[in-house]
């Protein structure tokens, strides 16, 4: 009986297909509506969507293929618009976990923060836990 594959494994060996059935003709940039919601800097579709393939390959990734990859929602407009049928919604995520650091690379792009978090945790701990187990775990 085989192994299953790792989640890194998994990460990528799907980047790695995605990756490689991507023509990166540019369509899912030219859908995408975030470039102007967010005013990015204008780029040519193809070379963003090389981006993209180069985040998923771990390879350096231009600037305008940072930002693309950053400012995706998930709207899936890319999907939709895409000719070879590609999840190219999962292939951004993919390349923002990359980008983000999730197999043990340095990060390339920023992982927000949320200064308020561990606040709103300790206050539903104190909703749903006794006094004693309080005492003992905040």
């Amino acid at each position: 009986m085989s192994r299953p594959m790792s989640l890194a494994s998994s990460i990528q060996a799907e980047s790695a297909r995605l990756a490689a059935a991507c023509t990166g003709c540019g369509a899912c940039v030219e859908a995408c509506p975030m470039p102007d919601f967010l005013g990015l800097a204008p780029a040519a579709p193809p070379a963003v969507a090389a981006g993209m393939r180069a985040a998923l390959q771990g390879a350096p990734v231009s600037p305008e293929g940072l930002a693309w990859v950053g400012a995706c929602t998930r709207s899936g407009q890319c999907n939709a618009a895409c000719p070879e049928a590609l999840d190219v919604a999962l292939m951004l995520r993919l390349a923002g976990m990359r980008l983000k650091g999730a197999l043990g690379e340095p990060p390339r792009l920023p992982v927000p923060g949320d200064a308020g978090w561990a606040a709103r945790v300790k206050a539903f701990a104190r909703m749903t836990l006794t006094e004693e187990e309080q005492a003992r775990w905040l």
